[in-house]
């Protein structure tokens, strides 16, 4: 029995240690994505906006440059607050949720019933579940908290961290299609070169994502080239439209 019961504990514990339930990334996937997806899109903007209305390279260091730390800056900063503001509001509703549970225990009981009526429990096993759920204060919290307000104490950590993911991705896939004006470079090529830097820049953001979330392979590359080719269009088309008029005014 002993060594059954060892056994099982080595097999539980190599289980635990093997990543079957997903990438140790994968919890900050999203920000990979979006950072590194609007650094993509948003510095080459600059490189295709400023090429379309016909500016000097100088200009488009610049204004990539200052793209690329003011953007990244912003968006981190952004992802932290915004994090943070989530973490607020579950703190404030899991007061209420605690606080409706002293005042209203009957009604609250009743919320969880239903809820794990709906998840499929008939008969004594939901009675079961909903009275070792309902034994715990917190736990019976925190279960509203998701079957209510679809909120968990765990997508509100560390804020910090997911800022500084965000942060990078945009910076390392960012600065990409900037480095042909940043190195010397036939002129003629510059553009080009960009192109083809944010063509890869982008299915290698896309090969990340299939990765870390072990989906086919193709189909990362696939989404987020699409996406950003519409916006390198976009940014292209309007700099092209209004190159006379940038033109007059220098």
């Amino acid at each position: 029995m002993q060594q059954t019961t060892e056994g099982f504990a080595e097999r539980y514990k190599k289980h635990r240690e093997e990543e079957i339930h997903g990438h140790r990334l994968g919890s900050v996937i999203q920000d990979i994505v979006y950072g590194g997806n609007d650094g993509i899109v948003t510095t080459f903007a600059v490189v295709a906006g400023t090429m379309g209305a016909g500016l000097p390279r100088y200009i488009v260091i610049i204004l990539g440059v200052a793209n690329l730390l003011a953007d990244s800056i912003s968006m981190a900063t952004g992802a932290y607050l915004s994090m943070r503001s989530e973490r607020d509001q579950f703190k404030r509703i899991h007061k209420e949720e605690l606080e409706e549970i002293e005042d209203h225990p009957d009604l609250e009981r009743e919320e969880i019933r239903e809820f794990f009526s709906e998840k499929g429990f008939t008969g004594q096993d939901l009675e079961r579940v909903t009275a070792v759920i309902t034994k715990d204060k917190t736990v019976w919290a925190d279960t509203m908290m998701h079957a209510e307000h679809g909120l968990t104490k765990e997508s509100t950590n560390n804020p910090v961290l997911h800022a500084l993911i965000t942060f990078l991705s945009f910076q390392i896939f960012g600065v990409i299609p900037l480095l042909p004006y940043l190195f010397t470079l036939v002129p003629e090529q510059r553009f080009s070169v960009a192109v083809i830097s944010t063509g890869i820049a982008l299915a290698l953001l896309g090969l990340t994502k299939s990765w870390i979330t072990r989906e086919h392979l193709w189909r990362g590359p696939i989404e987020i080239v699409s996406v950003g080719a519409a916006g390198a269009f976009v940014a292209y088309g309007i700099g092209a439209l209004l190159k006379s008029t940038v033109g007059v005014a220098l």
